[in-house]
């Protein structure tokens, strides 16, 4: 495992901006049941949906998470409830620092189990790190495949769980069911053969915060099963749709891999939901879901165990984990709801984990039924990043590394269309599956030049849904084809075009409408998933873009927002997306190059992320893996590399070459004797800055220092030694501190002010 003192600096890299929460719960939060069977539950459903509360479905009543003033909301409605829990907070506190109840795995003994499996079993068992949680903890996967260091030409599954703290069931199973795969390795038939065939991802605990602090959010009281960018709708306290580290980790590995089946699992009832979970109207893949559904119900341990759609089966919720795999992956993805109790006694672990370890195995059997083969260049042989579509269900992509696709298919004759982008599209029609095989077809495609289309849809809204609208997302992908995707009245969509558009001569953009009646939006340009995103202009119906108006010297993302005109309850409201073009610029070879690499901490030893990298007047910012590509002008150049949350930069002079792409890595110093800024002046010298055992602070001018206070990255106040030598300069003994980020909060005569101290030893 990572020495804490980098989990602390990866957290403070990855930290989304929001303010930690102070307690697990909201305050004075509340759990209570509500009966179904009562008159104003028709009242109850606009309550939940207009105060965005969280709600479950149990059996015959209702299980909420209420504020007081929720609570006097519900009274004035004439609802009736039940107290369960009156102080989630309290509640949460009686668990002490083990953080569940007695008997279950904390999340340390959790990641212990996974790093022993990695240990004893490494030619089929890898551990991968997904990014650091709120909190500070490490959000870790298990791959399991003969081959798990590497990617091969197999069908992925994906089990996940905890991504609820307090439904404490799921990363047992998880856990448990990573142990049994690789102990019965070698010795159960069923089971070695599925491990040499497939490859299983268990992402055992999704939620570290939560299930270490007993609570239903993450680390900033946000429920991340409503944080999730399909259809996402502003519930369970999330700003924004993938606001949180959890929910951009979670998007991470289902963008990076190719789930055929995806099972995310809960407490608190017992079912399996499938999408959709923020409409009624069935999913193109519904009879896909429903078989899964009931051969993972009749293989199970349950008696009866029910099934259906989320919507109608359970309780509307949107921005959720299963909506997203589906609706913007293709992947067959549902919940498990495993036991009507969140927190079972822990002499039922192994009862719930033996119910569902058959149906487990099964889905990953069946992740290898259907179809499957492989897309490549027929000139080169290589693979292609390629849209599958299968008649009109929702399409899956194949990797773009082996170009392998895999969908699991019932028994029937199949149309299908390959989309790549600089490719010529291809049908093929009359693809016969049958029960319980894969269907081969590999295709290869016919490069063109022109031909580059939106690959991948990422995130989108429809503010307050419209259920008069199909949703029909998937028609916003490939070359214009006469199919729209209307994205709601002041609804917004964003999609991954999948190449990197630079500035050139002309438009870099042309949106398509097929609508007969122009509408009106805007449209934005990001270098990130998740941007910032920087206006291109404005447009009715169909339109050219021009990159040079967000002086971004690339970008690869772009966000589509309708401009609020018309109803918004109808069919077809909104801007109707029929397709987004990219046209790709390559530079001039006699005057430009490229310099990419990875921008490092000298002191930390580490990989930057968000570090801003700039060459003459060109920018760029470094990925999740410190990863930057940047345009640069031929000859002798100046590259730099700056950070300034940890007071970091540096420059190197590089040669250019015309045309060609220059690998340098940037190693970022963190800088003595930094200066604290103020909008107007120099206010502050802290020296030195990181420190070891002190630092000394001294305000410009006559002003005088009235308060000082040491802050962690947690907000908790820090015990320091401080000295103020004629109230003007402050010392402050940093021996008891451990290495890390600080906050320093300064009060002083004039006004005062906040800065960052880095500790090093």
């Amino acid at each position: 495992m990572i020495r804490k003192f980098l989990v602390l600096i990866l957290a403070f890299l990855c930290m989304s901006g929001t303010i930690i929460a102070q307690s697990p719960w909201r305050k004075g939060e509340m759990q209570v049941i509500v009966p179904i069977e009562q008159p104003a539950i028709n009242d109850f459903a606009r309550l939940v949906s207009g105060l965005g509360i969280n709600s479950e479905l149990a059996g015959d009543f209702i299980r909420c998470y209420i504020t007081p003033d929720e609570a006097n909301a519900l009274k004035e409605a004439g609802i009736d409830f039940q107290t369960e829990i009156a102080d989630l907070n309290a509640w949460s506190a009686m668990f002490g620092t083990s953080g569940v109840p007695s008997g279950y795995y904390t999340v340390e003994e959790l990641n212990e189990i996974a790093d022993s499996l990695a240990l004893h079993f490494p030619d089929i068992c890898t551990i991968h790190s997904l990014g650091t949680a709120t909190g500070f903890y490490q959000l870790l996967a298990m791959k399991i495949s003969d081959n798990s260091s590497i990617d091969e030409n197999e069908a992925e599954v994906m089990f996940d769980g905890g991504i609820h703290g307090d439904e404490v069931g799921g990363p047992e199973n998880m856990i448990r069911f990573a142990r049994d795969l690789c102990l019965q390795y070698g010795s159960d038939p069923l089971i070695t053969n599925l491990v040499d065939s497939r490859e299983i991802w268990i992402y055992y605990c999704v939620n570290p915060y939560g299930r270490s602090n007993m609570t239903r959010y993450n680390g900033n009281g946000v429920d991340i099963n409503r944080d999730c960018g399909y259809m996402w709708n502003n519930e369970g306290n999330s700003p924004s749709a993938f606001s949180q580290p959890e929910t951009k980790a979670y998007r991470k590995l289902l963008t990076e891999n190719q789930f055929v089946i995806h099972c995310s699992y809960h407490s608190g009832t017992e079912y399996i939901s499938y999408p959709w979970s923020y409409r009624a109207d069935h999913s193109p893949d519904h009879a896909i879901h429903d078989n899964l559904a009931s051969l993972y119900a009749d293989n199970s341990g349950y008696s009866g165990i029910p099934y259906g759609q989320g919507f109608t089966g359970m309780y509307a919720i949107n921005g959720s984990t299963k909506d997203f795999g589906y609706g913007a992956l293709g992947s067959i993805s549902w919940s498990v709801e495993i036991s009507v109790d969140k927190q079972p006694p822990a002499s039922q672990i192994g009862t719930y984990y033996l119910r569902n370890k058959p149906s487990m195995l099964k889905m990953v059997e069946y992740a290898g039924y259907g179809i499957c083969g492989t897309v490549t260049d027929s000139v080169t042989g290589e693979a292609l990043p390629a849209n599958i579509f299968i008649d009109n269900l929702f399409p899956v992509t194949s990797d773009p590394v082996y170009g392998d696709y895999h969908k699991f298919l019932l028994p029937g004759n199949y149309n299908i269309r390959i989309v790549a982008s600089g490719y010529e599209t291809r049908t093929i029609t009359g693809v016969a599956i049958s029960a319980m095989l894969a269907t081969e077809i590999n295709i290869a495609l016919s490069p063109v030049e022109d031909n580059r289309f939106a690959r991948r849809l990422i995130s989108c809204q429809i503010p307050n849904n419209n259920f008069n609208d199909e949703g029909n997302t998937p028609a916003a992908l490939g070359p214009p084809d006469n199919q729209r995707y209307s994205i709601g009245r002041n609804g917004y969509v964003i999609i991954d075009l999948g190449d990197t558009l630079t500035d050139g001569t002309g438009p870099e953009v042309i949106v398509f409408e097929n609508d007969v009646t122009p509408e009106g939006y805007l449209l934005y340009a990001g270098q990130t998933l998740d941007g910032p995103w920087v206006l291109m202009g404005t447009g009715t119906g169909n339109a050219e873009f021009d990159l040079l108006e967000t002086m971004l010297p690339s970008a690869r993302y772009l966000k589509i927002k309708d401009d609020g005109d018309g109803q918004s309850q109808v069919a077809d409201a909104g801007f109707d997306l029929d397709a987004i073009e990219g046209i790709l610029h390559l530079p001039p070879v006699d005057s430009t190059g490229f310099i990419t690499g990875i921008v490092y901490s000298v002191e930390l030893q580490t990989p930057v992320q968000g570090a801003t990298v700039v060459c003459g007047n060109r920018i760029a910012i470094s990925d999740e893996h410190g990863g930057f590509i940047i345009e640069a002008d031929t000859g002798s150049v100046e590259i730099c590399g700056e950070f300034p949350q940890l007071f970091m930069y540096d420059c190197d002079t590089v040669a250019v070459t015309p045309g060609d792409t220059l690998f340098h890595d940037l190693y970022l110093r963190v800088q003595e004797g930094i200066h604290a800024m103020t909008p107007e002046k120099e206010s502050f010298i802290v020296f030195p800055n990181p420190a070891d055992n002190f630092t000394n602070i001294t305000p410009y001018g006559n002003h005088k220092i009235l308060n000082c206070s040491v802050f962690n990255l947690s907000g908790q106040v820090q015990q320091c030694g401080l000295a103020f030598p004629g109230n003007h300069t402050l010392n402050i003994n940093t021996s008891a501190l451990t290495p890390g980020v600080y906050f320093i909060r300064i009060l002083t005569d004039e006004h005062p002010e906040t800065f960052k101290l880095l500790i090093q030893r």
